[in-house]
């Protein structure tokens, strides 16, 4: 009886450091597949490393914008998308996705930050800044 419940105490171990253990330090990348200008979409592609395949909800896109031509003070525009896919294969292992970020309400001259964030955390080597035209 001790041996099972021994046995059962190490399983539980296993399986509650599992998580743990296989848990990489994402990074990653954000790329405009386009012109940023206002009032139109922008399609974003995302590439993750460290992690695959990626878990519904577990990252997302945020998109940062400010009207007034430069990255100070408050921000006038903060969009967040989870990323939920589809994911790919790409090269090097990455895990690569294409989002759409709505640049409707972004004034023209605006610059703006687009970056993957973990929770409220962003993704190492994700953040990408641009100008809206």
């Amino acid at each position: 009886m001790r041996l099972l419940a021994a046995s059962a105490a190490s399983a539980l171990l296993l399986v509650a450091l599992a998580p743990a253990a296989g848990a990489g330090t994402a990074s990653g990348s954000t790329t405009l597949l386009g012109p940023a200008s206002s009032g139109q979409p922008l399609s974003v592609r995302v590439d993750l490393r460290g992690v695959y395949p990626v878990v519904p909800y577990d990252f997302a896109l945020e998109n940062r914008c400010w009207f007034g031509g430069r990255y100070a003070g408050a921000v006038d525009s903060t969009e967040t998308y989870p990323l939920l896919g589809p994911w790919f294969q790409g090269s090097g292992g990455s895990a690569t996705s294409t989002q759409t970020v709505d640049l409707g309400p972004v004034p023209s001259g605006a610059v703006c930050r687009v970056s993957v964030t973990r929770g409220s955390t962003p993704v190492k080597g994700s953040t990408t800044a641009y100008a809206v035209g």
